[in-house]
């Protein structure tokens, strides 16, 4: 049973929401401004309107296995981690899937909505003072297992945290080496 919610929260995570969103415009964004599939590049090259709209699709697809699947403490951080893996090694997408953010944001949610409104204080905070979205979401993802932490959550929960916390990061180098070069797009 437990593997079977694992392999759903996967799939879940999966869902290419911003290359359906985008091809519903006639749009690949792989192929389109980052080449990132997530709500930010979707927003630049389609719209905000879709943008949002993947945005709250993929907080969705990690909330959902972390608030509603029938499980403990344990499994909910498994399903989670989970939801955010097939977001970022998408099957659906030759494992090249998103950077994890929003769905990452949905799991904190369904968690902890604490730990989710103090991430996303941080990524605000990140974003004014940097006006770059790779910044400010690294900065939010390295905050949630400290978050975990001084709540007193289970130990699996900051566990998970911290490696979800390192995949997103990893899955911004890209950004990072554009920030380097002098290359990466602000947000305003």
């Amino acid at each position: 049973m437990r593997l079977a919610l694992i392999c759903a929260a996967y799939l879940l995570g999966s869902i290419p929401t911003g290359v359906l969103v985008g091809k519903l415009k006639g749009i690949d964004v792989r192929k389109r401004g980052s080449g990132n599939v997530g709500a930010t590049n979707v927003a630049r090259v389609v719209g905000k309107l879709p943008g949002l709209l993947v945005l709250i699709v993929d907080v969705a697809k990690g909330w959902i296995p972390a608030a509603l699947l029938p499980a403990g403490p344990s499994l909910k951080i498994l399903l989670g981690m989970a939801a955010v893996a097939g977001h970022i090694w998408n099957p659906f997408l030759q494992f090249q899937g998103g950077k994890g953010v929003a769905t990452a944001l949905g799991v904190l949610w369904g968690l902890d909505p604490r730990v989710a409104l103090g991430s996303a204080a941080v990524w605000i905070a990140a974003a004014l003072a940097t006006r770059y979205v790779s910044v400010a979401s690294s900065a939010a993802a390295l905050a949630a297992p400290f978050l975990m932490a001084l709540l007193g959550l289970p130990t699996p929960w900051i566990l998970g945290g911290i490696v979800v916390s390192l995949a997103i990061i990893a899955r911004h180098r890209p950004n990072f080496l554009r920030l380097l070069h002098g290359e990466e797009h602000k947000i305003w």
